[in-house]
């Protein structure tokens, strides 16, 4: 592994030898090296070699080298560039890693854009206006596309010429009429006669998006079918793009992270810990802390309201420190197993658009099943470490101790069967208000738990135990 990477390092300080020395073939030479390597010697330059390789080269080149790098990095390198060659850049960019760019550059995005050669300005407006969550957002316009009246031979010419403009070739799509009717393999197109037609070997059965599609539905169909890509298409059939295995993974990164955002308890941000700014972090975590917050004034009341009925006299306050010893273990097992079942169910929401009952209700049952076994199994236990502290501190355990230990099981057994389906009931709940799951997060189950168990812990021990201790 590390000779491996040791071999990265001596082509990335070749591509730097390249460029520094800056022959007149240079240009040449770098085409045989990967653009992701360029792209990282590239942000490693001083600033005047930075401008004077950059203005050197063609701006497709320098497109290409930009769709490798990270937004923050392209906005330093921007920083040192005139603004034509900024612009003749951006118009060579591919629109998704160009509108990628663009919002992430804000207010300076939107005054680049409106210098764009008009074409590629309506293009990249038109994905701009696509939501976040719209798989229109992702969609790229690179790719081919052949009329279906084609033969083999006239479709490869057509090939043959475009091929060097667009960096998706393995699919082409097939349209009559400007309308998207089948897809044709490369592969396939290569293998084929050349007097035949490309009605005679093309698909026509195959997945297929609107822009306004969620964006996560659209990846999970692409990975389900296993396509190298899907076309995007209007309501007309008129291909408008295509998501590629590339955007895949980007999604599913992206979503992933949103995810673990908001399981996290904060809204939804970029996590930089580089250039996070101590605003953006307070105003993202805010909102849900004070939902917390309340929450927990709620456990607070609870605690308030019970500590009332046990300090009344010696043996309910002996009963108070005995119910404390065990109080922090109950709440944390109920608000471990409720987020274990929460993280099961978010996982089957997430990777599923629409609901199965039959297969939520039989889900269900295996969590509640789940809950009391684990609740009985830790009940036990906790039954028999009691019994057995009391005996070494003791050396004996009277009928006290024991319905006092008996209780304490009880309580946890309910606890942990309540907070088990409780943490299966609540993301369903959720998606039923069209509110997306993974906002149940931890933080929020282990509090309503909370709330849940001391109120099972406590009521059962006033009702059971506190007789005895007066």
């Amino acid at each position: 592994m590390e000779e491996l990477f040791d071999e990265v390092k001596d082509y990335q300080f070749e591509i730097k030898e390249i460029i520094l020395n800056n022959d007149s073939d240079f240009e040449t030479k770098l085409e045989d090296y990967h653009l992701y390597d360029i792209s990282r010697v590239v942000i490693e330059l001083e600033p005047n070699n930075l401008t004077a390789f950059l203005n050197d080269i063609n701006a497709d080149f320098s497109a290409s080298i930009f769709e490798y790098l990270e937004e923050d990095e392209a906005e330093v390198v921007i920083e040192f560039l005139p603004e034509p060659k900024i612009i003749k850049i951006i118009d060579n960019m591919d629109s998704d890693d160009a509108v990628d760019l663009l919002k992430y550059l804000n207010k300076e995005g939107l005054r680049l854009l409106n210098k764009l050669e008009p074409k590629k300005r309506k293009e990249l407006t038109k994905i701009m206006a696509y939501k976040e969550d719209e798989i229109g957002a992702f969609m790229s316009d690179s790719f081919l596309t052949v009329d279906i009246d084609n033969t083999v031979k006239e479709t490869m010419t057509h090939i043959t010429k475009e091929a060097h403009l667009v960096d998706y070739i393995s699919i082409i799509y097939i349209t009559q009429k400007s309308k998207l009717i089948g897809y044709l393999r490369l592969k396939d197109l290569i293998v084929a006669r050349a007097n035949e037609l490309i009605t005679d070997i093309m698909e026509t059965r195959f997945p297929k998006a609107l822009p306004t599609d969620n964006k996560e539905s659209v990846a999970n169909v692409m990975a389900e079918t296993n396509e190298s890509s899907i076309p995007i298409v209007n309501e007309s059939n008129m291909i408008m793009g295509i998501i590629t295995h590339d955007d895949l993974i980007d999604i599913i990164a992206l979503s992933e992270e949103e995810d673990y955002t908001k399981f996290a308890a904060i809204s939804d941000t970029d996590i930089d810990l580089e250039s996070g700014k101590l605003r953006n972090s307070i105003k993202s975590r805010l909102p849900w802390l004070t939902i917390l917050l309340g929450l927990s004034l709620v456990t607070s009341l609870i605690l308030s309201f019970f500590s009332q009925k046990l300090s009344g006299s010696n043996g309910a306050i002996l009963l108070a420190s005995k119910l404390a010893i065990y109080l922090p273990l109950i709440l944390g097992m109920a608000g471990n197993t409720g987020t274990q079942s929460l993280a099961v169910m978010i996982r089957y929401l997430t990777k599923n658009e629409e609901i199965d009952k039959t297969k939520i209700r039989i889900h269900l049952y295996r969590e509640l099943r789940a809950g009391v076994l684990q609740g009985l199994i830790i009940g036990v236990l906790i039954f028999g470490m009691i019994n057995l502290s009391t005996f070494v501190a003791q050396g004996s355990v009277d009928s006290r101790n024991l319905i006092y230990a008996t209780v304490t099981a009880s309580s946890i057994f309910i606890a942990l069967s309540v907070s088990t389906i409780l943490g299966a009931i609540i993301p369903l709940l959720m998606t039923k208000a069209k509110i997306d799951p993974a906002v149940a997060s931890g933080p929020f189950i282990t509090t309503v738990s909370d709330i849940i168990t001391l109120s099972i812990y406590y009521s059962v021990s006033l009702l059971i135990l506190l007789p005895l201790f007066q």
